[in-house]
Formats: C-alpha cells, structure tokens, sequence
C-alpha cells in the first residue's frame, strides 16, 4: 500500500480559525492545503454558514482577478455539493463569483458602487444585448420559430414567457454570464463595463431570467437576424 496516497484518505478536523485563514484569500498554496486536508468532504453546518458569509469578500476578490478562487468554487462545489443544496441563489452567486475570477482582468471601477447603486447602473443596461460581443450565444430557429408571432407584435403571452425561461437552461446562463464578465473587465468604455456588472448582479435568480429586459431584447435580435436573413435569401 502506498502510504503516501492514503496519508489523509479521511478529512481531518481543522480549527476554525485556520478554516477562517484558509478560505478568506485562496492562494495556491491555502488551495493545496484545503485538498490534502479534504475540508468541503467535511458535512457540518458550521462551514456553510462560513462560506455564505464568504461570498461579499470572494466576490470582491474575483472583481481583482483571484483566479483561484474560480477553482476553489469548481472543487467545492464538485466535493461538497450538500453544503448550499437547494439555494438557486447561493448556486447563482458561487457561478458568478467563479466566471468572474476566471476571467482575465480586473474591474477599472469599483465594484461597491455598482452593488449600492444597482437600479442607477441598470438603466438602458439591456442594449448590451446589441454588441456583437453576444453574436457567441446563438439560438436556433426551432427554438425562436415559437415566439415569432408574439414578437411580431412586440407583446408576450404569458405562455410564451414561460417559454423563453426554459430557453436560458444553465449552460446557456453560463455563456451569458461568461460574456457579461469579459465586458466588465475588458470592454474600452467603463460605462459598458459598469452596466455588464450590473446585469450579472440583477441576474442572481435563475428563475427571473425569462422576464428580465436584457435577456427579451437577446433574444429578441436573434429572432429579429432569422427574419433579415430570410429577407435577404428570398
């Protein structure tokens, strides 16, 4: 038997405040720490109480570029997924947190005054739907062909809201999601910036994205670039 590999084949008990040190500011070497000592294969309340009061200091820490935390989510989430079962918007805010660390960059403004002031930075926030940055998050005619007569008439059934709900399934939310995280960081004009901030912020519940203004005016366009093309090739 290799006694190397079974050093520690069971979790350890680890003192709060070293759990405190080691999930405050995941570096490299905490991370590495976390795995040998198997901390999330630990199933006590105590520690989900600790990351859900994580979350403001993690998400600061993504908007500065800690790619580590994106990994420290990855594995948490994959090692100990009974630690926020059941909470779509603590699962919401963990997915926000990862795309956002593992997306190169940092913020050029600070993140608290988008948090403060959201309803102020989300104003016309849904013509980011037009920049060609979302061309990526493609919907096939099966799924728009639906909507067509209700978007004709620029007015949506209740049906066919629940409709596009079931349109943003979760790996699409991800691409969406992924996107509006490149535009904060990456994008040149910092009001962009700021509105791509807000949106991931206003879209914490999955349940809402099938009404929210960003995600109509998206898929809205697609519908909108199928009728063009048909135009066109006709």
């Amino acid at each position: 038997m290799n006694r190397a590999n079974n050093k520690h084949s069971t979790s350890v008990a680890v003192h709060p405040e070293l759990r405190r040190i080691l999930l405050a500011r995941p570096t490299h070497e905490s991370l590495s720490t976390i795995i040998e000592y198997q901390l999330f294969d630990q199933p006590y309340q105590p520690l989900a109480d600790y990351i859900l009061c994580l979350l403001h200091h993690w998400e600061l820490q993504a908007c500065e570029g800690n790619e580590v935390l994106a990994t420290l989510i990855q594995y948490m989430v994959l090692h100990s997924p009974h630690l926020l079962k059941n909470d779509k918007i603590i699962e919401a805010n963990l997915l926000r947190i990862r795309i956002l660390a593992s997306t190169p960059g940092i913020f050029s403004f600070p993140p608290l005054e988008i948090q403060e002031h959201l309803i102020q930075f989300l104003h016309m926030s849904d013509i980011l739907a037009d920049l060609p940055e979302f061309e990526v998050v493609s919907f096939s005619a099966a799924e728009i062909t639906p909507l067509a007569f209700d978007l004709t008439r620029f007015r949506l059934t209740p049906h066919s809201r629940r409709y596009i709900q079931n349109l943003f399934y979760p790996e699409r939310r991800e691409a969406i999601l992924s996107v509006l995280a490149h535009i904060a960081k990456l994008y040149p004009l910092i009001p962009t910036c700021r509105k791509a901030y807000a949106l991931m912020l206003s879209l914490d519940n999955p349940d809402n994205w099938g009404k929210h203004p960003f995600c109509l005016r998206l898929v809205a366009n697609r519908f909108w670039d199928y009728k063009v093309r048909e135009m066109t090739e006709g």
